[in-house]
């Protein structure tokens, strides 16, 4: 404070109204203390029951205890004077935490409509008495809706087509006021809708506060509107299973033009014989028919050479069927033009018909067989899709033949050779003849159908022997040709194939038969001498080396599950 009285005298400000300034802000804090300890709390502030519902009302003073609880609720003809130790009272007991946590509360056990209004509780608290209110609004369900008309019908309690239709719903005396909600035939009346209005009202004699509402709706009036019920509903506090909401309702009824339609063709009818054009129109009241025949016309009731016209049928629902007999009918008669009018007091509207002696109107898209073939077509390309990606999966079919790769590594002392058959038939010295510079020999693809042949084994056979016979006798020749002496081999079949400047010698033993079957000794290795051959262009060769390279031939097993 002598901080603020500082910076008075320092801002020129008198001492004495420096005084009077804080005594003004002394009292100002001890009045909003008071204040704050003087205020009681209740739970709830408003209350909203129907007749017969329990309650729990509560006044709380929260910064000191109390001495006494007394409630004063509407209807009843005493001050209840209540305590945890005051159970006297039937219906009507304390409710709270005691009296020393400054609580007063009352359990009402069943509210009736007279106790509608404020309760008020006083809490005596330090030798005198704090009070507070607690709104009680107790419900009263509001009378019947009425759909009252603002909009006047004609003296049969019929509108006109397009007329602007507008009617106000009004739910009275309800506690407290009732919701509105607009139904066409048990539908939402999707329609422009006024604000809700709610009104207080005093029924007599009652000493009653009340509340009525009002809404109101409007549209212009269609067709579709004829005979449909428009229904005000109210919804209420009271409602229950047992007491569903109430509705008032009003009958709509309209007058119109029968209404337009396309030009219409009539199918179906059969030459040479007696037909029956049929029409189906809309209207209300019903209709008066007459019938252009190319500039002729023809009123209902009445026949006119080989046309009849007959009066209209009422189907329901301001349906009409209007019929025409043709007796005879002929190729021309389908060429005609037919003109329809229906006539009535709110219009008059022309229709076109057309006659065709075709059984049905063409199709003006996809027929259900069509698209049972399509789905069919699409069903068997994807079948024949999934087979050959599965064919070619498993190597079935025309994607049986595989390669047969025949892998050679060459180092300075020795070379080695696997032979690796893959196919139904074993790799024999006949296949190489088909080795490619890198040592692969490529399969038949199937890239074109052939049937197959009865016995692959014989045919391998046959073209191995010839082959072994024909490559033996040429390296004899060049043998003998060159000077070079071949050593001896282990056996007289000699299997030759010639490579790049060198001739090996194979010995049989082990060797695989034509049919693709194991060698009678399986692994049994056999040894070859090699020798080279001289160059194409007799360029004289380098002296041999007094050395001898082996080749190893290790024949694998054919897989069983192949």
């Amino acid at each position: 404070m002598s901080r603020i009285c500082l910076d008075h005298q320092h801002m020129g400000v008198p001492h004495h109204l420096t005084k009077q300034f804080y005594v003004v802000l002394s009292v100002f804090f001890i009045l909003t203390d008071a204040m704050a300890r003087a205020q009681v709390n209740v739970e709830p502030n408003t209350a909203v029951l129907n007749e017969g519902d329990p309650t729990e009302l509560l006044c709380r003073y929260a910064h000191h205890s109390i001495t006494y609880c007394r409630i004063e609720i509407p209807g009843e003809p005493k001050v209840f004077n209540l305590s945890p130790d005051w159970n006297k009272t039937p219906g009507f007991t304390y409710f709270g935490k005691g009296l020393q946590n400054g609580e007063c509360g009352v359990n009402i056990q069943r509210v009736k409509a007279i106790n509608n209004g404020q309760v008020k509780c006083n809490l005596g608290v330090e030798g005198e008495e704090l009070s507070g209110t607690i709104d009680l609004v107790v419900a009263l369900r509001p009378k019947q809706p009425a759909v009252e008309l603002m909009t006047k019908a004609d003296s049969e309690g019929y509108f006109s087509e397009g007329v602007t239709f507008q009617a106000r719903c009004i739910v009275p005396d309800g506690r407290p006021a009732g919701n509105i909600t607009w139904f066409l035939d048990n539908e939402p009346a999707n329609k422009p809708l006024g604000q809700m209005e709610f009104v207080a009202s005093h029924p007599a004699n009652t000493g009653l506060e009340l509340a009525t509402t009002i809404q109101s709706i409007k549209w212009n009036l269609g067709p579709e509107d004829n005979g449909r019920k428009l229904i005000c509903r109210s919804h209420h506090q009271t409602d229950r299973e047992s007491l569903p909401p109430q509705e008032g309702s009003y009958t709509i009824l309209v007058r119109y033009a029968p209404i337009h339609k396309e030009d219409t063709t009539v199918y179906g009818l059969y030459l040479e014989q007696t037909v029956k054009v049929n029409m189906t129109i809309r209207a209300n009241p019903a209709p008066v028919i007459e019938w252009t025949i190319d500039g002729e016309v023809v009123r209902q009731g009445e026949q006119k050479g080989r046309f009849s016209v007959f009066e209209p049928e009422y189907l329901g629902q301001d349906m009409y069927n209007v019929t025409m007999i043709i007796a005879g009918l002929t190729l021309e008669d389908t060429t005609k033009t037919y003109i329809l009018r229906a006539s009535n007091a709110l219009g008059t509207t022309d229709y076109n018909v057309h006659l065709s002696s075709s059984a049905t109107p063409p199709s003006s898209g996809l027929e259900i067989g069509a698209i049972v073939g399509i789905v069919v077509a699409v069903a068997v390309l994807i079948l024949i899709v999934l087979l050959v990606l599965f064919a070619r999966a498993t190597g079935r079919w025309c994607f049986g033949g595989k390669s047969v790769k025949m892998t050679t590594n060459e180092t300075s002392d020795t070379e080695s050779a696997e032979v690796k058959a893959t196919s139904t038939a074993t790799a024999t010295t006949a296949a190489a003849s088909e080795v490619d510079a890198n040592g692969q020999m490529n399969a038949d693809s199937c890239n074109k159908k052939s049937k197959r042949l009865p016995s692959f084994s014989a045919i391998f056979k046959r073209m191995n022997e010839r082959d072994v016979s024909a490559k033996r006798k040429n390296n004899e020749a060049d043998t003998s040709n060159n000077g070079n002496e071949v050593g001896p081999t282990p056996t007289p079949a000699v299997a030759t194939t010639a490579g790049s400047g060198t001739n090996e010698q194979l010995s049989p033993v082990g060797a695989t038969d034509g049919n693709d079957n194991q060698p009678k000794e399986d692994k049994q290795l056999v040894y070859a001498e090699l020798v080279l051959k001289p160059a194409e262009n007799n360029e004289p060769l380098p002296p041999p080396k007094p050395s001898t390279e082996y080749a190893e031939i290790v024949y694998v097993k054919k897989d069983d599950k192949k």
